[in-house]
């Protein structure tokens, strides 16, 4: 891991409570965590938002019942 460095910031009292509970709804350990994760998500947008020509992949899976009748038919279909 990277060296870790402190650095104060200055927030108003309404804001913090309420990321204080995005904290807690996220299960973060603690306001370092959740911070880093918002900047990393931050720089993934704005990175994404300045090449058009950026490539993303996803994945779909489903889990299905295949003695479901025609299920597979149907599934088919929709792509």
């Amino acid at each position: 891991m990277s060296n870790l460095i402190r650095f104060g910031v200055s927030i108003e009292e309404d804001l913090l409570a309420r990321f204080d509970d995005l904290i807690n709804d996220r299960g973060y350990k603690n306001r370092s965590e959740a911070l880093r994760d918002l900047i990393r998500d931050t720089l993934v947008q704005t990175q994404l938002g300045k090449n058009d020509d950026t490539e993303v992949l996803g994945s779909l899976t489903l889990v299905y019942d295949h003695h479901t009748r025609d299920l597979t038919e149907r599934l088919t279909n929709l792509q």
